[in-house]
């Protein structure tokens, strides 16, 4: 298959976006917590209520003080009333309350799912992954949940987003959105194990499936859009990895979430013999997908191998890719790419804010364990406050594009 990486086929090329499920927010992976009474799970809010606010930089910077206090209050009464999961997901909406995308608390493992994989394109959400018992979802645009609409549901989940602009929304509530735990606690639908789906087909008519709940883990035969994997969706357990691309003179690294500084230093220098052994024309850095981590490894081990090879700091030989759900270092040191070495930056708008809170740090609540992040520092990146990083090169997902020549 012939990969090209200019002109139009950038649009399709860049983004084999058909049937990409969306990550998990850069959350804190909580364990599931049991046999806590309602007066526990009282005590930790209220910890949580009081040390949030005193370990963050600006807890309220987006919602205010009395705003934050009284949902804890309403929410401090409602407990002796809650099951567990609900008590789970409103800890992790009034986390979510402060707006940034490091502050937050991940939902347990143990949730069940409805067996779909949603994904946004532009204003429709799709399946694009399913089982056999629901193939007739597969592709189709979903217009509800329950007795509500499409958008009715998302305005309701969007609340468990810890999120400081839009893009992280959709890049995250899709996610979310399948879980039974959270559509039952949110009153989208009335029950733990079945659900109202309903749907539009490519013909425009609707339809609804009652789905089965499943756990998390199960082992789960996806029937999927996708008829070819595109490239940066191939390899997933690895977090850092490159392939040359020979017939287009290009070498691309992808990089997801920052491994750990081994690990990082030494697919970095391997990548380095691939550049300096195969001299490529261009070099594509992929952080669509990256939640990012430790800055100052990709500093060390990649901006400053690439200052030193200066065939690279030509307009038009490094291209990196950007998106929904690049958010934190992964957004910083893309912007360090494009102000220090003329990288083009391409896709959609970054998942973080270029001014924000960030650099997360983690408190235990006392009796379910449970971790919540919360941001330790503020950064400016821009003079002017805009909600995300804008790429030289904008290309959405479309759920018509056809990668007709397209790896990447």
């Amino acid at each position: 298959m012939r990969t090209i990486i200019t002109k139009g086929a950038l649009a399709c090329l860049v983004y084999g976006w058909l049937s990409v499920a969306a990550i998990s927010a850069q959350s804190p992976n909580v364990s599931h917590a049991t046999a806590l009474t309602k007066e526990q799970w009282r005590q930790d809010l209220r910890y949580l209520a009081k040390e949030l606010p005193r370990r963050h930089k600006n807890a309220f910077h987006t919602v205010s003080k009395d705003q934050f206090e009284r949902a804890v209050a309403a929410f401090d009464a409602a407990i002796p009333s809650l099951t567990e999961h609900e008590i789970l997901v409103g800890l992790r909406r009034i986390v979510a309350m402060i707006g940034d995308a490091h502050t937050a608390l991940a939902p347990p493992q143990n949730f069940h799912r409805y067996p779909l994989t949603l994904y946004r394109f532009g204003d429709d959400v799709r399946v694009v992954r399913t089982t056999s018992n629901y193939k007739l979802a597969l592709g189709a645009r979903v217009v509800g949940i329950g007795s509500l609409s499409i958008a009715e549901a998302t305005a309701k989940v969007d609340t468990l987003v810890p999120h400081e602009n839009d893009q992280f929304l959709r890049h995250t509530d899709v996610s979310l959105m399948p879980l039974a735990e959270v559509l039952q606690a949110l009153r989208i639908v009335p029950d733990l194990q079945h659900a109202q789906w309903t749907f539009e087909n490519a013909n425009g008519e609707r339809f609804s499936l009652q789905l089965e709940a499943i756990p998390q883990d199960a082992n789960v035969d996806w029937l999927s859009t996708l008829k070819a994997v595109p490239l940066y969706r191939q390899r997933l357990n690895e977090l850092m990895w490159f392939t040359p691309l020979s017939d287009s003179q290009t070498v691309y690294l992808n990089l997801k979430v920052y491994p750990d500084a081994g690990t990082f230093k030494r697919v970095a220098e391997d990548f380095w013999k691939q550049v300096d052994r195969s001299q490529p024309k261009r070099l594509v850095i992929d952080v669509r997908q990256s939640a990012g981590g430790d800055i100052i490894k990709f500093q060390t081990h990649l901006l400053k191998e690439l200052k030193k090879r200066t065939v690279f700091h030509r307009q038009g030989s490094l291209y990196v890719i950007i998106g929904r759900g690049t958010i934190s270092a992964a957004m910083m040191n893309s912007i360090e790419l494009r102000k220090e070495l003329n990288a083009i930056l391409v896709g959609e708008l970054t998942g973080s804010k270029p001014n924000s809170y960030s650099e997360n740090d983690e408190m235990t609540l006392p009796n379910s364990r449970l971790q919540v992040s919360y941001s330790t520092q503020y950064y400016k990146l821009q003079d002017q406050d805009t909600p995300s990083v804008m790429p030289d090169k904008l290309i959405e997902p479309s759920w018509k594009c056809t990668p007709w020549d397209a790896i990447l």
